[in-house]
């Protein structure tokens, strides 16, 4: 059995080699899951252990046509991978549904599971992880306009997602600037 230090390292790398964007869109989730785990009292552990592994299977899912999959994916590949290291039976459940609960489309039943999902709301409101967000679209979008569209429906997906008031409170002048600003661009754009 590999040690927890080895699973924190190895579920890093997956993320790396696995989630399909570029590392300073997904390093602003871990590094605010490690800032709210303070803020929240929470296990830092569970945490970035579901960041890293929530989204492994995006690509896995884009290329079957279906990319409302990787959630299942990713739950059931973390399953089998869990098994891999020594950590305890809640541990695994905990990390599962974070991975799980991390669109917000189910209940969070830990406070790790919801830092999870409000971590990945960073991604795409934050400036940092809008811009790199824009960036990464850049290789697949050739249409400023479409950039921005797909930014904007992520940006409103994730806001809609946020549940802690530290977050909130961080997020919402991010929110009301860029949308403005984006739809400012669209308008112009339509006329």
């Amino acid at each position: 059995m590999k040690s927890r230090e080895d699973l924190l390292k190895d579920a890093y790398q997956l993320a790396e080699e696995n989630i399909p964007t570029c590392p300073q869109h997904i390093h602003i989730a871990y590094q605010k899951g490690e800032e709210l785990c303070h803020i929240y009292h929470a296990n830092s552990f569970i945490v970035l252990v579901g960041l890293y592994l929530m989204d492994v299977k995006l690509n896995e899912a884009r290329k079957t046509g279906d990319r409302s999959k990787h959630v299942a994916m990713a739950s059931s590949f973390a399953k089998e991978f869990l098994k891999n290291y020594h950590i305890t039976e809640d541990e695994v459940q905990q990390i599962i549904h974070c991975i799980e609960a991390h669109h917000g489309t189910i209940p969070f039943l830990s406070k790790e599971a919801e830092i999870c999902a409000n971590a990945d709301c960073y991604r795409f409101i934050h400036p940092l992880g809008v811009f790199s967000y824009f960036g990464f679209l850049s290789q697949k979008l050739d249409l400023v306009e479409d950039r921005i569209k797909k930014v904007c429906l992520k940006m409103e997906e994730k806001y809609q997602i946020i549940s802690l008031d530290a977050v909130k409170e961080e997020l919402d002048a991010y929110y009301s600037k860029f949308h403005g600003l984006f739809e400012e661009i669209l308008d112009e754009k339509d006329k």
